[in-house]
């Protein structure tokens, strides 16, 4: 099995797993979370056949979506 990364990815935005924050994204705020299962948003649109956890990720990786400093 290889390495869980997702402590890396989290450090890569500032972040530690389980730590809570805000996302703009979409002209929208998510809360959201990395963990050891991955990305989580909190209030995303509510659509049980798309992954918006995802998409949110996937912006923030490519800088269409930032986290907001509280």
């Amino acid at each position: 099995m290889a390495e869980n990364k997702m402590a890396q990815v989290a450090a890569l935005f500032g972040k530690k797993l389980n730590e809570r924050f805000t996302v703009r994204y979409d002209n929208c705020l998510f809360d959201c979370k990395f963990t050891d299962c991955g990305f989580i948003s909190y209030g995303a649109y509510d659509n049980p056949y798309l992954d918006f956890d995802t998409f949110i990720l996937q912006d923030l990786l490519v800088g269409r979506a930032v986290i907001v400093d509280e």
